[in-house]
């Protein structure tokens, strides 16, 4: 929405200046502003991060979706993201770590999954979504 009234005061500012002073700006600024403010808005609005649970499926959506099937889930962790992002107690080398991390989120849940992966994710409310998940194994 923001983006969106910028595009739009932009594009009067030009049109004002257009017709009313005449600084020589060119009609077409305005086409070229608007493609690139809507190409801009149109990527933002894709890159969303998007986390839900279905049928026993972790589904992260940002430019790329990716399934995380519960079966893979090997342990998990909730907690402040500064804390948890340096993986403290798993004991773990050699990993492949995809964050998926949100601005003005500071708590996450991070999974220790199989084929020593790990993916943290920022939420609003990372108890309620680590309460979805299943119980950590006891391999």
């Amino acid at each position: 929405m923001i983006m969106a009234s910028v595009l739009i005061a932009t594009d009067a500012f030009i049109l004002f200046c257009y017709f009313v002073w005449p600084l020589g700006i060119q009609l077409w600024i305005i086409a070229a502003t608007s493609v690139i403010f809507g190409g801009t808005i149109l990527f933002c609005w894709l890159v969303k991060l998007r986390v839900r649970i279905e049928n026993s499926t972790i589904v992260v959506g940002f430019i790329k979706r990716h399934v995380i099937p519960f079966g893979d889930v090997i342990d998990h962790k909730v907690g402040d993201i500064s804390i948890i992002r340096n993986f403290s107690g798993w004991g773990i080398k050699k990993v492949s770590f995809k964050n998926f991390i949100c601005v003005g989120y500071d708590a996450a849940v991070s999974m220790k999954l199989m084929g020593r992966r790990v993916v943290t994710i920022s939420l609003s409310d990372p108890e309620g979504f680590a309460s979805l998940l299943p119980s950590p194994r006891a391999d």
